[in-house]
């Protein structure tokens, strides 16, 4: 009876894992919490960028099997991803005309991806464009100044990093002399999802149960 009862409670929770799966959802997880922002500072025609956490503690990229996004958003299908970083202001930037941000990749591990993204509670609105070189876009990409929550995937488990050059230039992202720039490291673990995990944990009860029955 108890062996009945366990087959069953693995059966719901398989049904329900590949039920979800199967559903889709139009927009990917923002599946990690709390943010991790990168906060980018800018005094006395200084630019500096600082992120809170570094190779000890990776941003965790996690893949959904068998979801589907809708657009470009796609673009994550099957992937292992994560917008747990984001880029914030740390003050005010105030700059003079024609003189915006920019974010420039100096070095990337092979496999990882960035996709422009936003807020991350208006992820419906996010563009998906590829950035920051990925799919032979531009190295650079011009930062709008508010928090912005890109996405970044790897199509294999691992750890990767990306170093960025933070620095202010002109509409077409040359780098303006009379202002010095900064870099920041990024790091990232792409790992199996816990319910991949829960699934497979459960897999291995019923295997024991079924060999001491």
């Amino acid at each position: 009876m108890k062996a009945s009862m366990t087959m069953t409670t693995v059966s719901m929770a398989l049904g329900s894992v590949c039920g979800s799966a199967m559903a889709g959802f139009s927009a990917p997880n923002a599946h990690s919490w709390p943010m991790e922002h990168v906060m980018v500072t800018f005094e006395n025609g200084a630019i500096s960028a600082h992120a809170n956490n570094d190779s000890s503690s990776p941003i965790q990229l996690l893949r959904f099997a068998g979801e589907s996004y809708s657009g470009a958003a796609a673009s994550l299908d099957d992937t292992y991803y994560s917008d747990q970083y984001g880029w914030v202001p740390d003050g005010f930037i105030s700059l003079g005309a024609d003189e915006f941000v920019w974010i420039e990749t100096v070095s990337s591990t092979a496999g990882l991806n960035v996709y422009e993204g936003g807020m991350r509670m208006m992820r419906e609105n996010h563009s998906y464009d590829a950035i920051l070189g990925t799919d032979g876009s531009d190295n650079a990409w011009m930062w709008g100044g508010t928090m912005t929550h890109n996405w970044y995937s790897a199509e294999s488990l691992g750890a990767y990093e990306v170093t960025y050059e933070v620095f202010v230039g002109d509409a077409l992202g040359n780098a303006l002399s009379a202002y010095t720039s900064d870099t920041v490291t990024l790091f990232f673990n792409a790992v199996p999802s816990p319910a991949a995990l829960s699934v497979l944990g459960l897999g291995g009860l019923v295997a024991a149960r079924r060999r001491r029955a």
